[in-house]
């Protein structure tokens, strides 16, 4: 009976310790991280009965009482519900968020320290928020201890890195420390130092007019014009010029009842040509016309177009055709072109008062007086009088006619003017083959005589400082001037009462037109400004690989700096360099400089940071497809992102996403093993069985990856999530019924015992 006393008594210390325990579980159902505890009862003692049966196969035992065996933490995950805090977290999986108490402090979990008075403990209640310092707290004010990566300095602003492997490097350490993050973080501007672009330049696309043909002050370079490649040009529709396969250009030029025919060809040995300046020379050495470009008053291209017109001193009828001449929109057939000297010159009249510097006309040829007086005679025979201009209107020597050749007649022969003197022929009989053919005027002094040196008359170029008579006519910047007003030195596109600009009639080309393509990448002042590095590419020479040494595509390239809508420019000249491409596409060009903010800007066209790199595809469209550079302008925190991993990043009004460091979890071997000190938090528990002192839970284990990229091993963070009570209300309520009826049971035993003990003293006393 005393033994039914004390198993009754113990039935009841234990049934109130299980209801003890679940009533606490039922408690902090809405608790934040609460972790739920799992009492486990045990006997109290036990002994064997062997005076039942010694002999017997069973064991005979009898138990004496219960007691409680542990009350172990519920290690399983709650339930996550949304939360609107910027810091709210929660973790899945095995592991606990690390918190203490000094904001000084720093807690090793690949080495932790555990002398007796721990600062720092774990838990799962993830509702962390900033306190008046910016340091990340519980609710309880304990600071969160994660890894700190140094980027905020103590004015509050961030510097970025621009280097992600080495961000990642840092955030896979194991000292951690409280975090602190200022309201009013602010991202600190980076100047600028390196560019890199990946582009694809297409040759064939965004023509623009030849006045993107520039010197280094951004004004048109006629020197450039003339260097120009021809397969480097389009015409008004966008449509390459294609020389080589386009090739030929000829003019046909009737004058003194003879056509002649000049044929020019791109890239040939004779007459031929590749630039602009070489075509335009060929033209006027031949056929005496002007192949020039229009320009304006100020020298610039007035609509990119060309024209073909006579400098001379005759008017001639000309024919151009010919592939090339087709592209170039040059095509006519026995068009007039009037010489700018057309309204000066005058028939000559023998006996006729002349004044100094009046042009006649003689015979085909141009003479201008020298002196005032009447004439005696005509200007052939006083060449005191006159000097001959222009012979180009005097037929040349054919042979086929030399028997035709009347006396008087004047004719040109190797470079010489011949007058007939008799009507007679000299035959010259060759003594090798007995042919028979007429000797030439240059070797016919007995009918023929040299009367003067053949001349083509045409517009000088206007020479600065040079004093211009009156009615002078000069040639600048390929539009024809005549003096008026008098006798100067002016310049004619200055002085426009002293000069008068002369029109000719002149054959048209197409508006010429040049490949482009245009980049603006922005960058940064060392205080955050935004500005534009605009960058021209103008195609200057497609490639030519048929040639020894072989002829790469060739652009040019001008770089400046401007302000921050790309309207003012603030470089003061551009800088200029050159990008060539290889037969496989791949780029060749030298890293420049872009003086900029006091430095200078390194550019690298031929890729970007990320290893993309620049070509020249023709069915691809010039385009940007990559840029790098290492400037950052300003920012304010905007937002901070959480990801799965626990890093912290922090999203800036300038764009930026920057990590700043990560929260801290270390994990357990044995979570069971970490005591509740309340506020939902736990710290490592230090024993000392058989002599040797060691923490139950086992030591800290780091609860991410110490390379790569440093994610988590056991589990995962959950950004604006919150980890509820892991205790269950079923189960609670379920195991609360089962020991209010142990409880219940116990209790009935205790009386039970006591009724048969009243009743043995009874038969006693009895």
């Amino acid at each position: 009976m005393v033994g039914a006393f004390y198993n009754g008594i113990s039935g009841v210390r234990t049934h109130q310790f299980g209801i003890d325990s679940t009533s606490n579980n039922i408690a902090n159902i809405n608790t934040i991280g609460y972790r739920a505890n799992l009492p486990e009862f045990k006997s109290l003692f036990a002994t064997s009965m062997n005076y039942v049966n010694a002999n017997s196969p069973i064991s005979n035992d009898y138990n004496y009482g219960s007691t409680i065996g542990s009350n172990a933490i519920n290690a399983n995950d709650g339930t996550y519900v949304s939360a609107d805090g910027d810091y709210n977290v929660a973790y899945s999986g095995k592991g606990w968020f690390v918190v203490g108490l000094n904001k000084n402090g720093a807690f090793d979990i690949n080495a932790p320290t555990y002398n007796g008075t721990q600062q720092n403990y774990f838990t799962r209640d993830g509702s962390f928020s900033l306190d008046g310092e910016g340091y990340l707290v519980n609710s309880s004010g304990y600071y969160m201890y994660g890894i700190n990566l140094g980027k905020i300095a103590a004015d509050g602003t961030l510097t970025g890195t621009n280097n992600l492997e080495a961000d990642y490097a840092g955030l896979s350490g194991s000292n951690l420390q409280p975090l602190q993050i200022p309201k009013n973080l602010q991202y600190k501007p980076t100047l600028t130092t390196e560019v890199g672009l990946s582009i694809n330049l297409n040759r064939t696309q965004n023509p623009k007019g030849i006045g993107k043909l520039q010197d280094e002050n951004g004004n048109f370079s006629m020197d450039k014009f003339l260097s120009q490649n021809l397969n480097a040009m389009m015409n008004a529709n966008g449509e390459a010029l294609d020389p080589k396969n386009y090739k030929d250009i000829s003019i046909s030029i009737e004058q003194a009842g003879v056509t002649t025919k000049y044929t020019f060809t791109y890239g040939a040995a004779e007459n031929g040509f590749t630039t602009m300046g070489e075509l335009m020379e060929l033209i006027k050495e031949q056929t005496g016309l002007t192949l020039g470009l229009k320009l304006d008053s100020e020298g610039n291209p007035s609509d990119c177009s060309m024209y073909l017109s006579n400098g001379g001193a005759q008017d001639v009828k000309v024919s151009v055709n010919g592939k090339l001449a087709d592209k170039l929109g040059l095509t006519a057939n026995s068009i007039n072109l009037e010489s700018a000297f057309g309204s000066m010159i005058k028939d000559f009249v023998d006996n006729t008062e002349y004044q100094n510097q009046d042009y006649v006309k003689y015979q085909g040829m141009i003479f201008q007086k020298n002196g005032e007086g009447i004439a005696n005679g005509n200007p052939l025979d006083n060449p005191d009088g006159w000097t001959l201009v222009d012979s180009s209107g005097v037929p040349p020597y054919q042979n086929a006619q030399a028997t035709n050749y009347d006396k008087d007649s004047l004719v040109v022969s190797n470079g010489k003017v011949y007058r007939k003197l008799t009507d007679d022929v000299t035959e010259v009989t060759d003594p090798a083959t007995g042919a028979i053919s007429i000797a030439a005027p240059e070797e016919d002094a007995a009918n023929w005589e040299e009367v003067a040196t053949a001349v083509r008359g045409e517009v000088a170029e206007y020479t600065d400082g040079t004093t211009y008579a009156q009615d002078s006519i000069v040639s600048y910047n390929g539009i024809l001037y005549r003096k008026t007003n008098g006798a100067g030195n002016t310049n004619p596109t200055e002085d426009t009462l002293g000069w008068s600009m002369v029109s000719v009639s002149s054959l048209s080309s197409t508006q010429l037109q040049v490949p482009t393509y245009e980049t603006n990448t922005e960058i940064y002042s060392d205080s955050g400004e935004k500005f534009i590095l605009k960058t021209q590419y103008i195609l200057l020479e497609q490639a030519n690989r048929e040639v020894t040494p072989e002829v790469l595509e060739r652009w040019e390239v001008r770089s400046s700096i401007y302000d921050g809508v790309g309207k003012v420019m603030i470089s003061e000249n551009p800088t200029i360099s050159e990008i060539t491409f290889n037969d496989d596409g791949t780029a060749n060009a030298q890293v420049f400089q872009v003086p900029f903010n006091g430095s200078n800007i390194s550019v690298d066209l031929t890729q970007s940071a990320d290893g993309k790199t620049t070509s020249n595809f023709a069915y691809a469209d010039s385009d940007v497809k990559a840029v790098s550079q290492d400037g950052i302008n300003a920012g304010i925190m905007k937002d901070v992102v959480i990801d799965e991993n626990g890093i912290i990043m922090v999203n800036f009004t300038n764009g930026k996403l920057e990590p700043i460091g990560r929260f801290g979890i270390a994990a357990f071997v044995n979570d069971q093993g970490l005591s509740k000190v309340g506020g939902n938090l736990f710290e490592m528990n230090a024993r000392t069985i058989n002599g040797q002192t060691a923490v139950v839970s086992g030591p800290p284990l780091l609860a991410w990856e110490e390379n790569g990229l440093a994610n988590l091993k056991f589990g995962r963070v959950l950004d604006h999530m919150l980890e509820t009570s892991n205790a269950d209300t079923g189960t609670a309520l379920t195991d609360l019924i089962v020991y209010q009826r142990g409880y219940q049971m116990s209790a009935k035993s205790i009386t039970t015992a006591d009724a048969l003990m009243q009743e043995a003293i009874q038969l006693k006393r009895n």
